[in-house]
């Protein structure tokens, strides 16, 4: 603890002396962290002086980051775990593109080697062949960028995109399962500030259960809606519906712990790191009965608003 005289500014109007600084700094010499507290006091001869607390957290940064280390991880491998999944489909959305490229291109080879062909004609199925490998191209970036190693980046982007490349995924996987998905996210909805790729992670894990759960669910009802709104000033509720059979009081209450599942197959993590990924942006997860059967997961998330006040405050 440390004592110094202090400027008479730092007093309210009211002589009341001000907190200066709470906050965590490291020691560029020792690699130590420090948690240091500062305020204005009076001391015993009415002078104002300025007490200066500094706590060695040293220990408590390194459990932290490990834990926080540990967590990306686990982040990662499943995401790993959901592309190896979802391998089949993914190669099938491959193909699409890859089979119109080829078949432009023989088209091309075959008018050209006739000799019998209109330069407009080639024009066209050249730009189609050029359409599918942008499309194919596309497919390869998406789930790179999703399994990608790096360290999560929060900033201000588009809720809307992030739910669209998360459908994306699943379009083959929504018709095999006979069901459609749909996107009503407001077009207005203002930007969210988190990492996009754990988000997209959030919504691919949690679309994809409603999909399955709505196996045996009549050809017409199989619909799984994706919709948000703002709540208070600085944060938006995401609500993911399907039309499945619902869950139990118990399997509700035991949903996001860890190795739970309602599954014959997989871990039962997957909603355990849903939960982990919404709480390190603030928010919370949870699920509710559709009055219509099924159920309704809803999570919430900043809006850029968020920054701009954390900006303010510092």
């Amino acid at each position: 603890t440390q004592w110094y005289d202090v400027d008479p500014r730092r007093l309210t109007l009211d002589h009341v002396p001000r907190e200066l600084y709470d906050g965590e700094l490291r020691n560029a010499l020792s690699g130590r962290w420090y948690h240091i507290r500062e305020r204005a006091i009076r001391w015993v001869d009415a002078r104002v002086v300025r007490m200066a607390i500094a706590t060695d957290v040293t220990d408590r940064k390194r459990v932290d980051e490990e834990n926080r280390a540990q967590q990306e991880r686990l982040q990662r491998t499943s995401r790993l775990i959901t592309m190896g999944e979802m391998a089949s489909t993914l190669a099938h959305e491959l193909n699409q593109p890859l089979a119109a490229i080829a078949n432009y291109s023989m088209g091309c080879v075959n008018r050209l080697q006739s000799g019998e062909y209109r330069r407009e004609d080639i024009l066209t199925a050249m730009q189609k062949a050029s359409a599918q490998a942008e499309r194919a191209g596309k497919i390869i970036r998406r789930v790179r960028e999703f399994v990608r190693k790096s360290e999560p980046r929060r900033a201000p982007v588009s809720l809307a995109g992030i739910v669209d490349d998360a459908i994306g995924f699943l379009e083959v996987d929504a018709r095999r399962h006979g069901a459609q998905v749909l996107n009503q996210l407001p077009h207005d909805l203002p930007p969210v500030f988190v990492d996009a790729v754990m988000v997209e992670q959030v919504v691919l894990n949690l679309v994809k259960n409603g999909i399955e759960a709505m196996r045996d669910t009549p050809a017409e009802e199989r619909v799984l809606i994706v919709s948000a709104h703002c709540v208070e000033h600085d944060q938006v509720e995401v609500e993911i519906t399907d039309h499945g059979p619902g869950l139990s009081d118990e399997a509700r209450e035991r949903l996001f712990t860890p190795f739970y599942t309602t599954k014959s197959e997989g871990m039962g993590m997957g909603l355990n790191i849903c939960r982990s990924i919404v709480e390190f942006h603030e928010g919370r997860l949870w699920v509710d009965a559709n009055p219509a059967g099924g159920c309704i997961f809803r999570f919430t998330l900043p809006l850029e608003t968020i920054r701009e006040t954390a900006s303010l405050d510092a």
